[in-house]
């Protein structure tokens, strides 16, 4: 599942509130070129909707009951306590500079923004492939990542809420 840049970030500025609303399903993105892409990789998997302006992509579901149950199986899994979530935003998929000033200005108390060059905020700077704009896919991320930033670290400094050994 993905969500595009803006509508992660309008999720983000009503977090609570979007999560509780109802889950509906479109028939196509309000982007073209998303709905390009799809019609050229011949995809058709499920668009829902979270209230009325959030666009999930649920990539590889075969159809929306499907989505619609691992969204709500998701959804429970939630903490109600707004400290104990983390929030991770990057510049891939035609995030630009100003989505990426307003992820940092959000008033989310754990959140991390990698991001391929230097901004005028503060994000991780993790150098991708040389011509590349921006930082690797998800998995890739993740495995170059930790010499430029210690996740878990990061998550133990927050609270006293996660017990951890004491190798930090």
């Amino acid at each position: 599942m993905f969500i595009p840049p803006k509508d992660y970030l309008l999720l983000l500025q009503r977090f609570d509130e979007r999560m509780r609303s109802s889950l509906v399903f479109a028939n196509g993105s309000r982007s073209d070129s998303l709905n390009l892409w799809r019609d050229r990789e011949r995809l058709n998997y499920p668009i829902g909707l979270l209230d009325g302006c959030v666009e999930l992509h649920f990539l590889h579901y075969t159809g929306e009951d499907d989505a619609r149950a691992k969204w709500l199986r998701r959804c429970e899994r939630i903490t109600p306590d707004p400290t104990r979530r983390f929030f991770k935003f990057d510049d891939r998929d035609g995030a630009t500079a100003e989505d990426i000033r307003q992820f940092c200005g959000l008033p989310l108390a754990n959140k991390v923004c990698f991001t391929a060059t230097t901004y005028d905020v503060p994000t991780v700077v993790i150098p991708g492939e040389l011509g590349q704009t921006h930082v690797s896919d998800g998995i890739t991320l993740s495995e170059n990542s930790n010499r430029h930033f210690n996740a878990l670290r990061w998550v133990s400094t927050r609270t006293g809420w996660i017990p951890l050994p004491p190798l930090l």
